[in-house]
C-alpha cells in the first residue's frame, strides 16, 4: 500500500468518524431540545390546570358570600313586604270603619 492510498484510506476513516460523531452529536441535542419542549408542554398544561382549579376554588369562594348577601337582601325585601303589607292591612280597617261618602260630579 502506497502512502498515496493510506492517505485516501485514512480521509475516508476520519471522513467517516467525522460523520458519525456528528450525527450522534446532533441526534443528542435534538433529543435534548425535544426534551425540554416536552418538559414545557407538561409543565404548561399542568400550570394552566391548576390555574383552573384556582379559579373555579374562587369562584366557589366568593359565591359562598354571595348567596349569603343574596340572602339577606332577600329576607330585608320580605320583612319590608311584610311592614307594608300590615299598614295597608291597617289603612283598609280604618276605612272600613270611617262611613264612605260618595260624590258624584256631573256636569251639566
Amino acid at each position: 500500500m502506497s502512502i498515496s492510498e493510506l492517505n485516501h484510506f485514512m480521509t475516508y476513516v476520519i471522513e467517516g468518524w467525522a460523520l458519525l460523531s456528528l450525527g450522534s452529536v446532533s441526534i443528542g441535542f435534538v433529543s435534548f431540545v425535544a426534551r425540554r419542549i416536552q418538559e414545557d408542554l407538561d409543565a404548561e398544561a399542568l400550570a394552566s390546570t391548576e390555574g383552573v382549579e384556582e379559579t373555579e376554588a374562587v369562584a366557589l369562594t366568593e359565591a359562598v358570600p354571595v348567596e349569603t348577601d343574596l340572602a339577606a337582601a332577600d329576607a330585608a325585601r320580605l320583612e319590608e313586604v311584610a311592614v307594608v303589607s300590615e299598614q295597608l292591612a291597617k289603612t283598609k280597617e280604618s276605612q272600613a270603619d270611617s262611613p264612605s261618602v260618595s260624590v258624584s260630579t256631573q256636569i251639566e
